[in-house]
């Protein structure tokens, strides 16, 4: 379940990602009673038509995040790519990757892969099912494959030096290759690399610099990154 509101009487508006997309219903099940209605569970639900949005009348739990309601800091990233998603995909269009990227985002992020690594590898994978991920391989103008140290959210990409312009910000070799690798890298990679930290943070300024471009209402999950 991504958010719950309260609305009239003992209704509340909630918020879930399924396969099929967002969906949002109402329920009347207590939250207070049965302590399954909240952000950040994984549930499994029967809904009926209702005159304008479904209605849940049965629940059941299938799994908690335990390891982020104790850990304030992957609390806050749980936030964060919850409410990614809510941008990123908004509608009620299937789609089984979004949601099993989230499931295996959050699942990752419970128990205890590197934030900043992980966070910037669910960005690139989220951008490559919207087909907007920035290109690290070639110069989005020119398209040459070397001399690559320069990046620009407003042209999608890396740029060559030829054709750096105004406002483009330095991308060197080790966080273009960390870029790189994040794209393509499964979750398994992901958990035996070893970047420097230096290479992390300024990859981790870029890619907030490519959200923030295409998602300026999640700035204040990562005003604190810039």
């Amino acid at each position: 379940m991504l958010r719950r509101q309260p609305l009239r009487d003992t209704q509340e508006l909630l918020v879930l990602f399924t396969p099929r997309g967002r969906l949002d219903c109402v329920s009347r099940i207590s939250s207070k009673r049965t302590g399954l209605l909240e952000p950040l569970t994984c549930l499994r639900v029967h809904l009926r038509h209702g005159r304008s949005l479904a209605v849940l009348e049965e629940v059941s739990l299938e799994r908690t995040y335990s390891g982020l309601l104790t850990d304030y800091d992957r609390l806050h990233w749980a936030g964060y790519l919850l409410n990614l998603w809510l941008e990123a995909f908004p509608g009620e269009i299937e789609n089984n990757d979004a949601y099993r990227l989230l499931r295996l985002s959050l699942d990752s992020l419970d128990a205890g892969l590197e934030t900043d690594w992980l966070v910037s590898w669910c960005e690139l994978q989220s951008m490559r099912l919207l087909g907007s991920a920035p290109q690290f391989r070639r110069c989005v103008r020119c398209g040459a494959e070397g001399d690559l140290d320069w990046f620009s959210v407003e042209a999608g990409g890396a740029l060559c030096s030829a054709c750096r312009g105004t406002g483009a910000r330095e991308l060197t070799p080790l966080v273009r290759e960390w870029l790189l690798f994040l794209q393509r890298a499964s979750l398994l990679k992901l958990a035996g690399a070893q970047p420097q930290p230096e290479t992390v943070r300024a990859g981790r300024e870029l890619l907030c610099d490519w959200v923030l471009y295409a998602f300026p209402r999640l700035h204040r999950f990562l005003k604190g990154d810039l």
